[in-house]
């Protein structure tokens, strides 16, 4: 299959975004700007009435866009099931299927969020390149004044920098980990990062799915260069005091800046962020040492499941149950109740869905109980809303 080289109005050159010596990513292209871009065409508000051309361009030069059409393949693959298949005409749904240009729809979907950045990088990077101004041309009279060796002649004009020269160092730092999804919202944030930043973090750049992190790795100093790992990207013990099991509050101040945790708080509350802070440093050691084996392993884990403890909660509980001695049985079966919850990826969205759904749980001397031991027992009902809101989670001692 083939199909038109890609250009774009504004941004238009020919395409290196596609290799034209590659039969499969050929197939993928002309795919895209023919059926695809039709199904998205009737489906998506923003592409409807566009020339298919101009839609193409549309979806593949603003990333929210691009996602929106993304999440529509994600979430409603019946839409595509004529246009998207294998060699047998059998829709595709799955990343590790093979499509019918040979490729898998995992390879499909990295190429298109290539390309994407890759025209991003060269619309915001080498803008200012577009529109330099050109030296002036010498007057007849300095020519003949050169030329006739009354004048010196002008130094030699430094070689032009490449319209694309910045987009291109980036992205061809950048490109092999330019591979998921979720990645193309996260194209605005890449586009600031110097090349010796993404080349220092490497495939870790997979690791970050949120655009506060990328800024704080991005800030000067906060990648050492002393072959350290960066905060954000170490192990909780990181946030421990040297030789103790306690959270040493100006360390977890800095992740929970960097992570931008105040998302976590209702923005009239926001001021409270340094208090809760105070609060979950306080976390009693029997509680760390129960949760290190479990979440230790990340520092943006650990640090996101106590602040959204905290938040969950609310401070009184989380008190009674995070900071007070005599909660080492509560806290193991919490542990063990993240070891067999789903590991969310290190995006606060999941995070907060994951960590809330497992705290809603109420415990009872370290005992899980859930609504229905709470509906037959009245006595008890009556105790725990006695205490507040029943929509909370709570543990009583003893």
């Amino acid at each position: 299959m083939s199909g038109r080289k890609e250009t774009s109005k504004g941004n238009s050159s020919p395409s290196t975004q596609w290799s034209n010596a590659d039969p499969g990513i050929e197939a993928i292209r002309a795919a895209l700007e023919g059926p695809v871009i039709g199904v998205l065409r009737n489906e998506v508000l923003a592409l409807k009435g566009l020339p298919r051309n101009a839609a193409y361009d549309k979806a593949m030069n603003d990333p929210k866009m691009l996602d929106e059409c993304l999440r529509l393949f994600r979430t409603r693959p019946e839409l595509f099931a004529h246009v998207v298949t294998d060699a047998q005409k059998r829709p595709i749904t799955q990343d590790k299927d093979v499509l019918a240009c040979g490729r898998t729809l995992a390879e499909a979907v990295a190429l298109v969020v290539r390309a994407s950045a890759r025209r991003y990088f060269r619309a915001k990077l080498d803008f200012r390149a577009r529109f330099q101004i050109p030296p002036p041309k010498q007057s007849v009279m300095n020519r003949m004044a050169v030329a006739l060796g009354l004048a010196h002649p002008p130094p030699p004009k430094k070689p032009a920098a490449k319209p694309h020269a910045r987009s291109e160092a980036l992205y061809q730092v950048i490109r092999d980990y330019l591979r998921f999804d979720w990645q193309v919202m996260l194209i605005p944030h890449y586009t600031p990062m110097s090349p010796s930043v993404v080349s220092d973090l490497g495939s870790r750049l997979l690791d970050i799915r949120e655009a506060a992190e990328l800024q704080a790795l991005s800030a000067p100093g906060n990648i050492p260069r002393d072959g350290r790992v960066p905060l954000l990207l170490d192990d909780a013990r990181r946030l421990l005091v040297a030789g103790k099991d306690e959270v040493e509050p100006e360390m977890l101040w800095r992740v929970v800046q960097q992570m931008d945790l105040a998302r976590l708080f209702p923005k009239s509350e926001t001021s409270q962020v340094r208090r809760a802070v105070s609060q979950v440093a306080a976390t009693h050691v029997d509680v760390i040492r129960a949760l290190l084996p479990v979440l230790g392993g990340d520092i943006r884990r650990f640090t996101a499941f106590l602040m959204i403890a905290f938040t969950t909660l609310g401070e009184q509980r989380f008190k009674q149950d995070f900071c007070q001695s005599g909660q080492v049985h509560a806290a193991r079966k919490l542990a063990d109740r993240l070891t067999n919850a789903e590991t969310p990826p290190p995006c606060l969205d999941d995070m907060k869905r994951v960590y809330s759904a497992l705290l809603s749980t109420a415990y009872v001397g370290g005992v899980e109980a859930g609504a229905a031991r709470l509906d037959s027992q009245p006595r008890l009902k009556k105790a725990l809303d006695a205490l507040g809101p029943t929509s909370k989670p709570v543990s009583i001692s003893g």
